[in-house]
């Protein structure tokens, strides 16, 4: 078993060569969204990532504002009425979102 040695923030870490390797780019999976669980909807308004969840009936009765992307991914994620796939997609959102706010270039929503 050989491994490389490398650092993370100043710790060695063992990077084995026999590690699982997962190839992601041909994964195909089905929508992880149930019809009427709600949806989010992203949009930069007045210098901010506006990110509102949307509730099965098309009503939006939260939404978190902020400029922080890190903060506004673990606050959404915290909530806890989002599965799995909704917060990777909203993670990916709201980073797409920062990404257009940081460069002033328009955002749309994926």
């Amino acid at each position: 078993m050989s491994e490389t040695i490398g650092k993370c923030l100043g710790i060695p870490i063992r990077i084995h060569d026999d590690r699982k390797i997962v190839c992601c780019d041909d994964l195909e999976f089905p929508c992880g969204w149930k019809e009427g669980d709600g949806y989010f909807l992203v949009r930069l308004y007045e210098g901010v990532i506006c990110v509102g969840w949307v509730n099965g009936n098309h009503e939006m009765n939260i939404e978190f504002r902020g400029s922080d992307p890190d903060n506004l991914i673990r606050e959404v994620t915290r909530q806890d009425f989002v599965d799995k796939p909704h917060a990777a997609y909203i993670a990916a959102e709201i980073m797409l979102a920062y990404r257009c706010l940081v460069d002033g270039s328009e955002y749309v929503q994926r």
